[in-house]
């Protein structure tokens, strides 16, 4: 397949998947996940991006659901639902002062930033810039949304439960085609086919991005809600990370 490097045994998840990888770094990753993205119809393999400790951070897995219960919370929750309660509670929960700056993001009345930051992907390059050597693995799953039951990862601080992440996802999926690149134990990137085209629409990305990842605005340089959407406004990579 694409004359592909020779793929070693890397790990196995606790759903008892074989993740198999090979080696490479840069644009060649990328490329190397583009062709096998595409390829994926056929073999069944999500191609991750993923780095040499990664199984280390996966090893230590969800405990407090089984994989087939995980599995079951996916197919039976609503992405777009949780984001939502969870924003709900967010606004309940802060100080009124900072209650009246979110609702003035999502209202639409905040300062658009002249020269929003909007980054590429992290890996497969090093904070200096620099092609770095990752592993492309490759995951057996279903549907990339699953991903999340597959690897039974998550559920500490802001980090969300393999069910609900998968959910999430979906959501993500079916709204923008948003796709897992690269995935570590602290970070995710997406390759995003429909980003939002509207401020509005950004906006309330913007809003989700928000609740969906403790980051927050780190990683596109945002002091605001709406300086965030503007990094996200038409953004093919979005880049998310937990602490």
């Amino acid at each position: 397949m694409y004359d592909m490097p020779p793929t070693s045994p890397w790990f196995f998840t606790p759903s008892g998947a074989e993740v198999t990888g090979f080696q490479a770094a840069g644009d060649e990753a990328l490329r190397w996940w583009r062709r096998l993205r595409q390829a994926y119809p056929e073999t069944g393999l999500w191609p991750l991006l993923m780095e040499s400790d990664t199984p280390e951070y996966l090893a230590d897995t969800y405990t407090y659901a089984t994989v087939a219960e995980s599995l079951a919370d996916a197919r039976a929750l609503d992405g777009a639902a949780l984001l939502a309660e969870d924003g709900e509670r967010k606004l309940a929960g802060c100080s009124p002062e900072y209650a009246a700056e979110l609702h003035a993001d999502l209202a639409g009345r905040g300062q658009w930033p002249a020269q929003p930051e909007q980054p590429g992907f992290g890996l497969p390059y090093g904070w200096d810039g620099r092609p770095e050597e990752v592993t492309v693995a490759l995951v057996p799953v279903s549907a990339p949304w699953l991903i999340p039951v597959t690897l039974h990862y998550g559920g500490w601080n802001k980090y969300p439960s393999p069910g609900e992440h998968a959910a999430i996802i979906r959501h993500w999926n079916d709204r923008y085609g948003a796709e897992p690149v690269a995935w570590t134990g602290t970070t995710i990137e997406y390759a995003v086919a429909r980003p939002p085209a509207t401020r509005a629409a950004a906006i309330a990305l913007a809003w989700e991005y928000h609740l969906y990842n403790d980051g927050e605005y780190d990683l596109y340089r945002a002091e605001t809600l709406t300086d965030l959407a503007a990094g996200l406004l038409d953004a093919p990579v979005w880049r998310m990370w937990w602490d």
